[in-house]
């Protein structure tokens, strides 16, 4: 849905518009100044991340090389993400 066409709906609605965002989606600051009240990821961080580990297993198979692995976090670092207390 477009940015004019959101604005539109949260113009006309009496209660907040949630939406879920994804690939193409407007940004958040679109959505925003769109008048929408809550922006979810859903699942498409948990989609991105099943695309990374094909690409990097299909990399790893046909080439032999693990580049698309670069930006990953080490033990280390995901355990102290895991473990720390949440902030807002």
């Amino acid at each position: 849905m477009s940015t004019p066409q959101l604005t539109c709906h949260t113009r006309n609605l009496t209660r907040p518009l949630n939406v879920l965002a994804g690939p193409g989606a407007p940004s958040v600051s679109e959505l925003a100044g769109a008048g929408v009240a809550r922006i979810s990821a859903g699942s498409s961080i948990a989609e991105a991340a099943y695309g990374l580990v094909r690409r990097a297993a299909r990399e790893l198979l046909t080439q032999g090389t693990t580049a698309a692995l670069e930006g990953g976090y080490d033990y280390a670092t995901l355990n102290a993400l895991l473990l720390a207390e949440p902030t807002r």
